[in-house]
């Protein structure tokens, strides 16, 4: 998709706009503090030191707005270009960081209560959507599933061929952008860019990620993500990649 000479424009669009209901704490997850930092700043870290990241858009929630702009600040994360105000889904806040972007060839969408994300991992799904477009992390169902209704079992479901979105996602930019404009047009809302553009037709590639690249959603994850920055050899092995595999 892209000459091998030319290097692309990557812009990293950090999710930080959501509410944390679901955490039913006081302030939104990512500014929830962990061994004397903020969420958002392990997440900041890790796009901050990724060479291949030409710049970040930070989308907040725009009630602490202060509290972000001096976690930009304090932090010396040189690469924020700009801080954006959230909306209302999740489909809002990020097509408000693509409208802010200018002369991106990708961007990678990641959420940042995610803040366990290899560095290797990113890089490995940056490189894919040079060919492909559209890439996301993924992780395989470990479970039995199935579907239900109430509270009665209803079909169940090959574990096999189900998997579930991880951070990051990477997309060429006019791709993405145009589809969120489309959905838009039509009032289509979907959770995850992944869905939307497999909605709109393009086939999304899937990279492998190992199991820690979780997503700090509950009560349960905040007393996981402390336990696993206790860890030196885990922190170790999570900047070197060397936390589990990557597969195609």
């Amino acid at each position: 998709m892209y000459k091998e000479a030319i290097k692309p424009r990557v812009v990293a669009v950090i999710l930080a706009a959501g509410r944390g209901k679901r955490l039913d704490a006081s302030l939104p997850k990512q500014l929830l503090k962990i061994k004397n930092r903020y969420v958002v700043n392990y997440c900041l870290d890790i796009y901050q030191n990724l060479e291949m990241i030409d710049s970040i858009v930070l989308v907040i929630n725009d009630e602490f707005r202060s509290l972000f702009e001096t976690i930009v600040h304090n932090g010396g994360y040189s690469k924020v270009e700009s801080i954006v105000a959230g909306g209302y889904l999740r489909q809002d806040s990020i097509f408000n960081g693509l409208a802010t972007l200018k002369g991106c060839d990708l961007v990678v969408i990641q959420n940042a209560v995610s803040i366990f994300t290899p560095p290797k991992l990113i890089v490995a799904c940056i490189e894919k959507a040079l060919h492909h477009g559209a890439v996301s992390a993924f992780v395989r169902e470990k479970y039995s599933s199935f579907t239900f209704e109430g509270d009665a079992l209803k079909a169940a479901l090959d574990r096999r061929l189900l998997g579930h979105v991880r951070d990051p996602q990477v997309f060429d930019f006019n791709l993405l952008f145009d589809a969120h404009k489309k959905a838009r047009r039509g009032k289509e809302y979907f959770t995850n860019d992944v869905l939307l553009l497999s909605a709109s037709g393009h086939d999304v590639h899937l990279v492998e990620s190992n199991p820690y690249n979780f997503k700090i959603t509950f009560d349960v994850d905040i007393k996981l993500a402390h336990l696993l920055l206790e860890d030196p050899i885990f922190c170790r092995k999570h900047q070197e990649g060397l936390a589990g595999v990557y597969r195609e």
